[in-house]
C-alpha cells in the first residue's frame, strides 16, 4: 500500500468514529432547552361521584324509572276491585278494630263475636244522629254477646258496627244528624240504582257526586266485598218493616227479609213505598249476591231490643241450617 492510501485510510476511520460517538442508537435525546415543562393535570369530574347502594343479594343497582314515564293518576276506590278472601279473614280479625274513618276523621269501629265461616254482618247509625236508636240497638247487642257469647252459634261470626256515620252521631237527633259531614245522605251513595236526584220524604238530599264518594261508604264496601258475608242488616227507623234489597232481582234477601220479620214480628214482603229511594246499602249489597235487608224500626226513641235480639238469632239459625236451633 501506497503511503497516500494509507493516509486516506486513516482519514476514513477517524471520521467514522467521530460519527458513533455522537449520534449512538442507545442514546435518549435530552429535551430542547426552549420547550417549557408542560404541567401534571388532575381529571376532575363536573359533580361529585355519590354512591350507589346495592340491594342485598343482587350484583348491580336496579334501573330507575324512565323519566319519561308519565306520573299515575289517583284512581278512586272502585268496590269491584277489592280481593275476596272470604272464611280466611274471619279468624283473624279482631274483637274490636276499625274498618275505615269518616269525613272529619271519626273511626268506624266493629266489634266481632265468634270465627265460624258463615258472616252476619249487623249495621247501625248509618242515618246516625237522627236515628240514635239503631246505634243504641247495636251497642245493646254488643253488650249482649259480650255477656252471652253462647248465644253465638257454632260456625258463625257475627259482626256489629254501632255507628256508620260517626260525624252524623255526632251533630244529634237532628236533620243534620242524618247526613255525613259532606251533607250526603250515606244511604243514597251505593252504586246499585244511584241516582244524582235523591229524596227523603219530600225533600231532595244530596247522593254525592257518585256512588262512594264518601269515605264511610266505601269501608263499608270494602268490609262486605272482603269478608263476603253470607247475610247483612242494617238498621233505620222508623218506618216498621223489614224491606229487602232488590238489585237487579232478588239475591236471597226476600227470604232474609222473611225470616227476621218473622222472629222480630216487623211487617216484610213489601217494597219500601213511603217516597222514592235510589243507590241503597242493603240494594248494593243484594247485587254482590249477598242476601241484605234494611230494617225500620217502629219509633226513633226505643232501640226495640229484646225483639231484635230474636230476629237476631233466628238468622243465625238460617245460616247454620236449623241444626243448633
Amino acid at each position: 500500500m501506497s503511503l497516500r492510501a494509507y493516509v486516506l485510510l486513516i482519514i476514513i476511520l477517524l471520521i467514522v468514529a467521530a460519527c458513533q460517538t455522537t449520534f449512538g442508537g442507545n442514546e435518549t435525546a435530552a429535551p430542547s432547552p426552549s420547550a417549557t415543562p408542560q404541567p401534571v393535570r388532575t381529571l376532575r369530574p363536573t359533580q361529585t361521584p355519590r354512591a350507589v347502594a346495592v340491594p342485598t343479594g343482587t350484583s348491580s343497582p336496579t334501573a330507575p324509572p324512565s323519566p319519561t314515564t308519565p306520573p299515575q293518576p289517583t284512581v278512586f276506590f272502585q268496590p269491584t276491585d277489592v280481593p275476596v278472601t272470604r272464611a280466611a279473614a274471619v279468624p283473624t280479625l279482631a274483637n274490636a278494630f276499625v274498618i275505615g274513618r269518616s269525613v272529619e276523621g271519626r273511626d268506624i269501629l266493629a266489634y266481632r263475636f265468634g270465627t265460624g265461616e258463615r258472616v252476619l254482618l249487623l249495621v247501625g247509625g248509618m242515618h246516625a244522629g237522627y236515628e240514635a236508636n239503631t246505634v243504641t240497638l247495636i251497642q245493646e247487642l254488643i253488650e249482649h254477646f259480650q255477656r252471652s257469647p253462647g248465644d253465638v252459634l257454632p260456625g258463625v261470626t257475627i259482626i256489629l258496627i254501632p255507628a256508620a256515620n260517626p260525624d252524623g252521631l255526632a251533630r244529634g237527633r237532628n236533620a243534620a244528624g242524618r247526613f255525613n259531614a259532606n251533607g250526603v245522605d250515606l244511604n243514597r251513595n251505593w252504586a246499585c240504582d244511584w241516582s244524582p236526584e235523591a229524596y227523603w220524604r219530600e225533600y231532595e238530599v244530596n247522593p254525592g257526586a257518585r256512588p262512594f264518594s264518601e269515605p264511610e261508604t266505601q269501608a263499608l264496601a270494602v268490609l262486605i266485598r272482603q269478608l263476603q258475608p253470607s247475610a247483612v242488616v242494617f238498621y233505620h227507623s222508623a218506618a216498621r218493616g223489614v224491606f229487602a234489597g232488590n238489585c237487579a232481582g232478588d239475591h236471597g234477601s226476600q227470604t232474609l227479609a222473611a225470616v227476621i220479620g218473622e222472629a222480630a214480628n216487623y211487617p216484610y214482603g213489601e217494597s219500601f213505598s213511603a217516597y222514592p229511594v235510589s243507590g241503597t246499602a242493603a240494594t248494593w249489597v243484594d247485587g254482590q249476591g249477598i242476601p241484605a235487608v234494611d230494617l225500620e224500626l217502629t219509633t226513633t226513641q226505643s232501640s226495640e231490643f229484646v225483639r231484635n235480639l230474636n230476629g237476631v238469632m233466628a238468622v243465625q239459625c238460617w245460616l247454620v241450617g236449623g241444626t243448633a236451633c
